[in-house]
């Protein structure tokens, strides 16, 4: 597919021809094919159409003659890609379009970045061959299907669970609907997802009702009830979290060959020596020579963790501190891997309160889920080799910024041995009146012993000379024996993230809890 002809792709470029100042050929027959499908609804009889010109944007309904001037001199809305306002179902073959799949309509879909994977395409792609689906990959093909099947026994044709998503999704673009009609919106998305998305947290954040603890009514740390005192016969919990499986999302990556040959990218392509991917650092080379039963299957797929908090709320608002916790996959060339499609939201953690060191609570589910994916995996079709295979997954690294560092990783960030580098061997200082903690020159070490800013007198702390070597890195081995001497425990174990403080926190180290393993998270990203 070119980049100039996809679907409908007159409609994202100029109406006017930028010489002569006159409709286009294309955009001519565009809107004379529109008129053709508008015509055929019901409501025409009346001489009376919705306007999708730039301006009105489907919002007015005025008369037929009108409509056509209108989108002779203002244009076509571009979003608006599929004409279900006007009569139109999925997909209309006309004569100056061919069916795509409508994949992020909002914007062209370009060659190089070829990503959209659409339902049409996607059950093109059902392949009955000599390996067959296995038994995940073969619902997943049935939910497509039903994309095809009525709402319900009698429903006019066109009208399936899909088609009826994506027109609720439209017009609460085009519209740009009120607080009400989105929680409206929200409740219904709520009300069809499985209900194991929702998980029922303490009061306190000491612990997640899930798993084993999933009956319990009351926290196995501080006692707190886990609903609230009501009237009413559903049971009100006092927080939840939102959970989103990881595996079928990875596993749905094979499932069409527009993204299933992509997620070998990492290990087909060539590379000059430039680090243009992670997969051309020292770092994932590492890591493949040291498992390479991993390294040897290319499908296996290398996981980034990303999270932060924001408020919802913006800075005027009330007081409320979000956190979403985001997994990418790696596998994919540059240009995909850090697309919003391949940006899977897993976790939502609630406020109002910030998590602090509860984090890890939160990360439960996440982590169970990535444990299960390193060390059996899942079976997964690829639709490209139509064949089954044990699709495996690690955890590379995490990205975020330095606090959320602290929050991952159990070393405390702030405090005079904030750095986890150098731990207590530091040359951080307080200033004599402020009595914060301040780092200033205490990176000559860090330099190669023949630099002249080792040397240097003046450019620095003043009258002084640095001959120091660098602290020694500790290997990972190192990190547990600490974590065993200062007596860390995960978070999970304890409850909150006050209970049990860890001894000589501040003064020795800055250990405050102990961090997951299991997952082969080898190393994290600072930015």
């Amino acid at each position: 597919m070119s980049s100039s002809n996809y679907f409908r792709s007159w409609m994202d470029r100029p109406h006017l021809d930028p010489d002569t100042r006159l409709l286009t050929e294309e955009y001519n027959q565009g809107i004379i094919e529109f008129m053709r499908v508008a015509r055929q609804q019901p409501e025409a009889e009346t001489g009376m159409l919705r306007c999708p010109c730039s301006n009105c944007k489907n919002r007015k309904v005025i008369k037929e003659w009108d409509v056509w001037t209108h989108l002779l001199l203002s244009g076509f809305t571009r979003s608006y890609k599929i004409w279900y306002h006007h009569g139109e179902t999925d997909y209309e073959l006309g004569s100056t379009s061919e069916p795509q799949p409508a994949v992020r309509l909002e914007e062209p879909i370009r060659a190089d970045v070829d990503y959209g994977v659409g339902t049409e395409q996607m059950i093109n792609d059902h392949f009955r061959g000599e390996d067959l689906p296995n038994a995940e990959a073969r619902r997943f093909y049935e939910m497509l299907d039903a994309g095809k099947q009525p709402l319900y026994e009698g429903c006019r044709d066109g009208h399936s669970a899909l088609s009826s998503a994506m027109r609720l999704m439209g017009i609460k673009t085009d519209y740009n609907l009120a607080e009400d009609c989105v929680d409206a919106i929200a409740n219904f998305v709520k009300g069809i997802l499985p209900e194991d998305n929702v998980i029922d947290v303490c009061s306190d954040n000491c612990m997640i009702y899930w798993r084993a603890d999933d009956q319990r009514t009351t926290c196995k740390f501080c006692g707190k009830p886990r609903y609230k005192d009501t009237s009413g016969r559903v049971p009100v919990p006092y927080k939840r979290m939102w959970y989103l499986p990881l595996t079928e999302r990875l596993q749905r990556l094979y499932l069409s060959e527009r993204t299933a040959k992509r997620m070998r990218w990492h290990a087909e392509h060539s590379t000059d020596g430039e680090i243009r991917h992670p997969s051309d650092a020292k770092a994932w080379k590492h890591f493949q020579s040291t498992y390479p039963d991993f390294a040897y299957e290319r499908r296996n797929v290398y996981l980034g963790l990303c999270t932060d908090g924001f408020s919802p709320y913006g800075k005027s608002g009330r007081q409320y501190s979000l956190w979403p916790v985001i997994v990418t996959p790696y596998n994919l060339p540059p240009n995909l891997c850090l697309r919003r499609e391949f940006l899977f939201l897993s976790i939502l953690v609630p406020g109002p309160e910030h998590p602090k060191r509860s984090l890890d609570v939160f990360l439960q589910p996440l982590i169970y889920e990535l444990q299960q994916l390193w060390a059996q995996g899942a079976e997964t079709y690829d639709i490209s080799c139509k064949e089954n295979f044990q699709m495996r997954a690690v955890l590379m690294w995490t990205i975020s910024d330095f606090p959320a560092y602290g929050m991952l990783s159990g070393w405390t960030t702030h405090g005079r041995l904030s750095c986890p580098y150098c731990q207590d061997n530091t040359d951080a200082f307080q200033l004599k009146h402020g009595r914060k903690t301040c780092w200033f020159d205490c990176h000559r070490r860090f330099l190669p012993p023949d630099h002249p800013y080792r040397r240097s007198r003046n450019l620095f702390t003043k009258n002084k000379r640095v001959f120091d070597s660098p602290p020694a890195e500790i290997s990972g081995k190192g990190l547990k024996t600490q974590l065993r001497d200062f007596g860390a425990e995960r978070t999970p174990d304890v409850g909150g993230h006050a209970r049990f403080p860890v001894d000589a926190v501040g003064n020795l180290h800055n250990w405050h809890k102990k961090v997951y393993s299991g997952i082969c998270h080898t190393g994290r990203i600072i930015c």
